[in-house]
């Protein structure tokens, strides 16, 4: 692997995250004049050498990011003599400022609201997927392996939404009547419901986008490796202050996410846990 393909193997997954050897349903990107396929990447990464891997390891970290590389034998549905290369997040490091949160947020929001409030429903939203894919099924976020059996419904995750927004709107009736609520929990009691499928549709075409989430029917969606691997990677130490006594071991107590109390807006961004940023 000379500098041009490090270069070229680089970009591939800065916007895909993944290259697989044998790649199985999903084509991320077939052969092209001038742009490296999955297939050449995945190549160019399986004969490269220890010092030419150590040099790409390297650089990787001092952005902030790590190569992860794992075969049939670490987690199921990598066929046999296969092997994924993925590029995933340090959760000890600080990521530079070129991974923004902008292209996100622009995917995600509706008409014209704020970024704010873009940020509060993904957060929102995020929380309520991670129950449908741990809580429901009392999986533990070490438990990455069992990544093909976590499966949820569109429809599931808009009216897990709606029953949610319906548990703030009761809890919430008296502050929002004595002006004494916290913007983002009016942010949430300002919807109508015509947005919720539409705000749903949004967040999980962004995952699928970023791989942390595959199609599997019509609007059935599978946790992908790279989407557990990153929570269990990050989630612990992001979203500790939601999880309350023993994080380390189940995340079957994660609280719905009302929020009853002021948080400022830095605190309400997208959180890292929840990381889709190529």
């Amino acid at each position: 692997m000379n500098m041009t393909e490090m270069g070229e193997v680089y970009a591939y997954l800065l916007r895909h995250r993944i290259a697989e050897t044998r790649a199985q349903g999903v084509r991320r990107r077939a052969s092209q004049t001038g742009l490296l396929s999955e297939r050449d990447a995945a190549v160019i990464l399986k004969e490269a050498d220890e010092e030419q891997m150590q040099n790409f390891r390297s650089f990787l970290s001092g952005q902030g990011l790590q190569l992860g590389i794992y075969d049939s034998a670490d987690y199921p549905g990598i066929p046999p003599g296969g092997q994924i290369y993925m590029l995933l997040r340090n959760p000890e490091a600080e990521l530079p400022a070129m991974f923004s949160q902008q292209q996100v947020l622009q995917k995600l929001k509706v008409r014209n609201e704020t970024k704010e409030a873009t940020a509060v429903w993904f957060i929102h939203l995020w929380l309520l997927m991670l129950g449908l894919l741990y809580t429901r099924t009392n999986r533990s976020l070490s438990d990455v392996s069992l990544y093909q059996n976590a499966v949820f419904n569109q429809e599931e995750l808009a009216e897990t939404l709606r029953s949610h927004l319906e548990t703030i709107r009761r809890t919430g009736e008296d502050k929002t009547e004595s002006n004494d609520a916290p913007r983002q929990l009016a942010i949430l009691l300002t919807e109508k419901g015509e947005d919720i499928n539409r705000r749903v549709k949004n967040f999980t075409d962004v995952l699928v986008d970023a791989n942390h989430l595959q199609a599997k029917g019509e609007k059935i969606f599978q946790q992908t490796l790279l989407g557990a691997l990153e929570v269990e990677q990050t989630g612990f130490s992001h979203l500790q202050h939601l999880i309350p006594g023993d994080i380390g071991k189940r995340i079957v107590n994660l609280p719905e996410p009302v929020i009853d109390h002021e948080e400022t807006t830095e605190e309400l961004k997208a959180p890292e846990a929840a990381d889709v940023r190529h």
